[in-house]
Order: C-alpha cells, then sequence, then structure tokens
C-alpha cells in the first residue's frame, strides 16, 4: 500500500512539472521598424547632353609564356667521362682521350655519340681503317639520331677516301 501511495504522489509531482496550455499563438512583439523605400535613380534632364560612351579596348589576349629550357641532365658517368675526353682532346692527348671514350663505351656500349667520338679522335690519329669501322658502328647505333647519322656516314667516306 505505501508503494501505491508512494507512486501516486510521484505522477501527481511529475505532472505538475508539465504545462498543459498551448503555446501562445501570437508572435513575440518586435521593435517597431519603419522600412523607407529606395529612391529611383536620377536621370539627367533631356536637355542635357549624354556623357560619351566609353570606348571599347580590345580585349587582351593571353600571353603565352616562353617554354622552359628542358631540365638539366643528370650527370651519367658516360658522359662525365665524355666531358673528360673532351678535355683532353682540347689539350691534345689523344690517347688519354681514346682511352677514356673506349672506358665510357664498357659503360655504355650502345651509345652511338661515344662510337663517333672514338671515331673523330682514331680519324685524327690518322688510323683511317679503325675510324672507318667505329663510324659505322656509330651509324649502327644512330637509331632515330638523323645528324648522328649523317655525321658518322660523313666521317666514314672521309676515313675510307684517305685509306
Amino acid at each position: 500500500m505505501m508503494l501505491r501511495l508512494l507512486m501516486l504522489v510521484s505522477v501527481a509531482v511529475l505532472s505538475a512539472c508539465t504545462s498543459l496550455q498551448p503555446p501562445l499563438s501570437t508572435p513575440a512583439p518586435v521593435e517597431g521598424r519603419v522600412i523607407l523605400p529606395t529612391p529611383e535613380p536620377q536621370l539627367p534632364p533631356p536637355s542635357l547632353p549624354l556623357p560619351p560612351a566609353p570606348e571599347t579596348v580590345p580585349p587582351v589576349l593571353p600571353v603565352e609564356p616562353e617554354p622552359a629550357p628542358p631540365p638539366p641532365r643528370a650527370a651519367t658517368p658516360s658522359s662525365t667521362l665524355l666531358a673528360s675526353v673532351d678535355t683532353a682532346m682540347a689539350a691534345g692527348q689523344l690517347e688519354q682521350a681514346a682511352a677514356l671514350c673506349e672506358r665510357a663505351l664498357r659503360i655504355s656500349p650502345r651509345d652511338g655519340h661515344l662510337w663517333y667520338r672514338l671515331a673523330t679522335i682514331r680519324y685524327q690519329q690518322e688510323r683511317f681503317s679503325d675510324a672507318a669501322g667505329l663510324a659505322r658502328r656509330a651509324m649502327s647505333f644512330a637509331g632515330p639520331d638523323a645528324k648522328l647519322a649523317e655525321d658518322s656516314q660523313r666521317l666514314l667516306q672521309q676515313a675510307e677516301n684517305r685509306n
């Protein structure tokens, strides 16, 4: 019995917390504001001349940036040796240049430029039959490089004429 009484009192207390009145249907009052109409823009009187229309400017065409130079190639062992070959040739040390070029060819045996360079060294050493054979090898590795093929062909003809 006591339990029922306690439950009845709890329900009564809880129901007192809730409101049974419907919410107000009118909104809360807002401060009164006066909205003024915006004035229409005034046009100049018709007796006055209208200002001249702005001249049309031709559109500016975008300027294409100049193409960037190709990035520097990373130095490879054979390109480093090739630079040493050039230095030795400039110093007139043809045997040293030939030895460096042969070393580069052991690293990159399919490089037509190296074969051509060795052919030119042998031609300068007046070893024309060696130069002709090396020029043929350079032509075989020229691939799509037309300039290398043409230079190798010219060197081959010169070496064969001197032979």
